[in-house]
């Protein structure tokens, strides 16, 4: 089920109730590499204000919530819910949320601190989502945070084609941009407010303010009705997940920000993928620039060996391949110059002059003119990319993955 759609039921339910939300719901993105994942591998939390007569009652409310909505008849749903009564975040649920963003921890270790803060757990059969639960409630938010509005589909409508008019979603995307993001793809066209999966979702705006999430909203023309609309405050688009690593310290499940020079030059494989290699002085990893990231494989097939790079990316387990960065972003931070040799241009008529053999020298085929042997000189190609920070389309790009137009706001 979609763990957004659980917990905005949840919230109407509470306010049905009379219990009031403090902030904005907090959606959280979790490690994007680890093999249990979600597809979207988010945990919800809510704060609340509630009197004590009513505690009983709300964690009736949420738990029945996701005993109703959670499919549970599928074997890999293992949810959890976690309970904090407590006026202030215990600081070590902040460093423990930050884990969970970028590193593996096991249920044991979620339980142990959830004991450890008095946390109450509840676990659905395996009980695996209280590792995400218990990050949702440490996870401040504070440093860096977006917004995303979220419409829901109403039940008749899930799994078939979503009707939005993406004229709309075009004129939405000119007047809110860059407040408003990841919108469109700018190499396609394609809409991105979407998802492709038949869950519950219609569209969701990422945007860097509520106000702006709710006027760009305004401006969307759906064909179908709303069931519902929420409002997340998020670490989308935060790059929260990576972190600066030598080549000889990553891990699989990491998600790694390496500096390097290139050791093997690009390798475009069967299916479109391109491969190469970045080399520190620890030792040598591979990268990758899959079929998915579109356009972004043409930068990459430009690198030549010694160029200094600066890549970011996720790495997975492949007990059939070497450990591999599956590149999100690459910043080009220095371009070995290739030179090639030209031949002279004739004084007289300013062509190019052409060979007359090998050590024969060079002649002009319009007025005669020769010149000796080593008259060629040396130039400077165009390497045809910049020092500057490459990003892959919005279509290929993880929740977490902070793109370009953020990172320049900074």
């Amino acid at each position: 089920m979609c763990t957004t759609y659980v917990g905005a039921v949840a919230i109407s339910q509470l306010k049905e109730m009379g219990v009031n939300l403090i902030d904005n719901p907090h959606l959280v993105r979790l490690n994007p590499n680890w093999i249990y994942k979600t597809r979207g591998n988010c945990s919800v939390s809510i704060s609340v204000e509630v009197k004590d007569s009513k505690i009983p009652k709300t964690r009736e409310i949420v738990l029945e919530t996701v005993e109703e909505l959670a499919e549970l008849h599928i074997e890999e749903t293992t949810p959890g819910v976690v309970f904090l009564e407590s006026s202030e975040i215990p600081r070590k649920l902040n460093s423990y949320s930050k884990k969970v963003v970028q590193e593996v921890v096991s249920l044991e270790d979620a339980i142990e601190l959830a004991e450890d803060v008095g946390a109450e757990v509840h676990k659905f059969r395996e009980g695996r989502g209280v590792i995400g639960a218990l990050a949702a409630i440490g996870h401040p938010l504070e440093k860096d945070y977006t917004y995303e509005l979220i419409t829901y589909r109403v039940k008749e409508n899930r799994g078939t084609q979503r009707k939005i008019e993406e004229k709309s979603v075009e004129r939405m995307n000119k007047e809110f941009f860059p407040e408003s993001f990841d919108n469109l793809d700018p190499d396609t066209g394609d809409i991105r407010i979407t998802p492709h999966t038949p869950c519950p979702i219609l569209y969701g705006i990422r945007s860097e303010s509520p106000e702006t999430a709710y006027r760009a909203q305004k401006l969307v023309k759906e064909k179908e009705p709303i069931e519902r609309m929420i409002l997340y405050k998020t670490n989308q688009a935060t790059d929260e997940h990576l972190k600066p690593y030598d080549i000889d310290e990553i891990e699989p499940y990491r998600s790694v920000i390496v500096k390097g020079n290139v050791s093997e030059k690009p390798e475009t494989i069967t299916g479109g993928h391109v491969f190469f290699s970045v080399r520190d002085k620890t030792g040598e990893i591979r990268c990758a620039a899959f079929e998915p990231t579109g356009q972004f494989r043409n930068l990459i097939r430009k690198l030549k060996l010694g160029d200094k790079v600066k890549v970011y990316g996720g790495v997975k387990e492949k007990y059939s391949h070497p450990t591999t960065i599956n590149l999100e972003k690459i910043e080009i931070l220095d371009l070995k110059p290739v030179k090639r040799r030209k031949n002279p241009i004739c004084e007289n008529c300013e062509k190019n002059m052409k060979s007359a053999g090998k050590n024969k020298g060079y002649y002009c085929e319009k007025c005669g003119a020769k010149l000796p042997p080593g008259s060629t000189k040396e130039i400077e190609v165009d390497r045809e990319l910049e020092k500057t920070l490459y990003e892959v389309p919005p279509s290929a790009r993880r929740h977490l993955s902070k793109p370009l137009v953020r990172m320049k706001k900074d």
